[in-house]
């Protein structure tokens, strides 16, 4: 916008947002910091919104009455670029999947091709004028919310659980938003089985590679936990459906020949798992410590106990979790997954919450913050244990971000 000189205001809760010396020339009259005003919709004839605002903000409801267009920031990258377009949300999993598209096409087209953005951490708009081939951009659920206009290349799905139910309230909505993401693609891709459309052009990446189970399972790293499987299915999905786009192959009517000679030329050996997703930090006096900071939702959490007891048999694991929980119902914890864990220390804003659902299923305990949970939990440990510090819940009570609250912990064990 600031390019094309057209004007614009500017509109900010806070009294005193980060940036505040960007704006020491604009007009007072356009900048509208410590609250949100309606009155300056009288000016405005697009709202470009953070996909942090809720979605009943009372500027945009107002907006929508006057019939002003809402605009996210991956919408108007998407109208804007010229790049082959790939989009990928999900529950979990999102930024690893994004990572592991973007490596399999910078070894086949070259690293100036492939540019990732969006939630895994660069802006979509900060790459606008970037020449590359492919745009690969993981999307949330905030941004599907307030999008109506989204069209790419390919899309991806991976998996829907519950999760931010404080803003989206119903599983069924979260599940609907999340679906979003097809609309206007060219080919979806999903590890969703039933979807409330059905439509042709999404095909599931676990039935799609069937044919070469086996091949897929020889690219996972054995290090990696187990749950990797499907992300690297869904990045190798995407890879196929590239090829697809250019001619080479039918997504609809593959066969074992023309997979196999594909695979040959796919490798995850130099790649490298974004940190904080269940992270094997190593072993210090007989105990192995996993950062699995990244685990924002319960599901992340029954992920994380079951790849532990794949990865380490019947090892026992000590479980560190807590932060806001965002309604999710920590009973849904399934039994099975229970079974390897011998105790829990608990922190965080909705730490009694936790402890209510968990401590007649497991021996719980609530600790201050996540430096009494890491002592006491070391206290009760054995030669042979694990301790997974999983926190199911976002961070925001008590770190600015999962990625310090996983420096926290690994800086307490002296891991950085």
């Amino acid at each position: 916008l600031t390019r094309r000189g057209q004007p614009f205001c500017v509109m900010d809760s806070r009294p005193n947002p980060p940036g505040m010396s960007l704006f020491k020339t604009w007009r007072k009259e356009d900048l509208f910091f410590g609250n949100f005003d309606t009155s300056a919709l009288k000016k405005i004839k697009k709202v470009l919104v953070s996909p942090g605002i809720e979605f009943k903000n009372k500027v945009l409801e107002e907006a929508r009455r006057m019939g002003i267009p809402i605009q996210t920031d991956i919408e108007l990258f998407l109208e804007e670029t010229n790049t082959k377009t790939i989009l990928v949300t999900g529950t979990n999993g999102k930024t690893t999947v994004v990572s592991m598209i973007g490596h399999l096409l910078s070894i086949i087209n070259g690293n100036d091709e492939v540019i990732c953005s969006g939630n895994i951490g660069k802006p979509v708009l900060d790459t606008i004028e970037e020449n590359n081939s492919f745009s690969v951009i993981e999307v949330s659920s905030f941004h599907l919310e307030h999008s109506k206009r989204i069209s790419s290349d390919i899309s991806v799905l991976l998996n829907i659980q519950p999760d931010h139910l404080d803003r989206h309230v119903t599983l069924e909505e979260y599940s609907l938003i999340k679906q979003k993401i097809f609309m206007n693609t060219k080919i979806g891709i999903t590890g969703v089985k039933n979807l409330k459309e059905d439509k042709t052009h999404i095909l599931n990446f676990k039935e799609l590679l069937r044919p070469i189970e086996e091949e897929i399972l020889s690219l996972v790293n054995p290090e990696w936990p187990s749950h990797e499987v499907n992300n690297v299915k869904a990045a190798v999905s995407v890879f196929i459906a590239i090829e697809t786009m250019l001619g080479k192959l039918d997504i609809n009517n593959l066969r074992k020949s023309d997979l196999n000679p594909l695979i040959k030329n796919i490798s995850f050996k130099a790649f490298k798992r974004p940190s904080h997703r269940f992270e094997v930090l190593g072993i210090l006096k007989g105990i192995t410590f996993i950062n699995d900071s990244k685990s924002t939702n319960v599901f992340s959490l029954i992920t994380a106990l079951d790849s532990t007891r794949k990865k380490f048999d019947k090892r026992k694991v000590i479980l560190i979790c807590g932060g806001v929980s965002k309604n999710q119902d920590f009973l849904t914890i399934p039994k099975t997954s229970l079974e390897v864990v011998k105790s829990i220390f608990i922190f965080g804003k909705d730490k009694q919450t936790i402890y209510k659902a968990l401590n007649k299923k497991v021996p719980c305990f609530l600790t201050a913050n996540i430096e009494e949970a890491l002592h006491e939990a070391k206290s009760l440990s054995r030669d042979n244990d694990v301790i997974l510090f999983s926190p199911a819940c976002s961070s925001t009570d008590m770190f600015t971000s999962y990625e310090e609250r996983g420096d926290k912990f690994k800086e307490l064990l002296g891991f950085r």
